[in-house]
């Protein structure tokens, strides 16, 4: 799959941050529709927070799909999966050969356009030239996503928390390459 020819790829920089949040915070608020009644999405200046590290320093393979004016409409975001450790989730071992996709978005006004799939497809060709063989990404347990994902290949592997930050029930899924 591509990008729609509108869009252009690239890798993000410090000065995307915001454009990135922004993103992130349209596509946590479309969350309104299927999440529990009277939930409220993250605070942008939260999301800022969580993705300075990843967008700068190089832990995280990220691209993200921008328009010509600028706006960024897609993103997504993998590096080396690790063991689960619930008090300090960075603290874990590496798991061999499997990557974790911390970020699929696209925005809401662009969803159906085959922008995160092409993203995921250019994150996995990605994934098979640094010899990873399993994926594995978390996602909200109500989220229409879900149906995205089973399409694609991805299944749900058992796994479930708690997202404090989300105020949400998270699933684990998992893919071979």
């Amino acid at each position: 799959m591509t990008l729609p020819p509108d869009l252009d790829l690239r890798i993000p920089t410090p000065a995307d941050e915001p454009a990135v949040a922004a993103l992130i915070a349209a596509c946590d608020d479309s969350y309104r529709a299927w999440a529990p009644p009277g939930w409220e999405h993250p605070p942008v200046g939260s999301e800022l927070d969580r993705w300075r590290g990843r967008i700068t320093d190089g832990s995280c393979w990220t691209r993200m799909a921008v328009e010509p004016g600028g706006r960024v409409v897609g993103l997504v975001c993998f590096g080396q999966a690790l063991t689960w450790v619930p008090e300090d989730p960075a603290a874990g071992e590496p798991i061999a050969h499997r990557a974790h996709v911390s970020a699929v978005f696209t925005h809401p006004e662009r969803w159906r356009e085959g922008i995160a799939a092409a993203l995921l497809d250019l994150a996995q060709d990605q994934m098979r030239t640094e010899g990873y063989r399993e994926l594995q990404l978390w996602t909200p347990r109500d989220a229409p996503a879900r149906h995205f994902y089973e399409a694609g290949g991805w299944r749900p592997d058992g796994r479930e928390q708690w997202s404090a930050e989300l105020g949400l029930a998270l699933v684990g899924y998992f893919k071979r390459l």
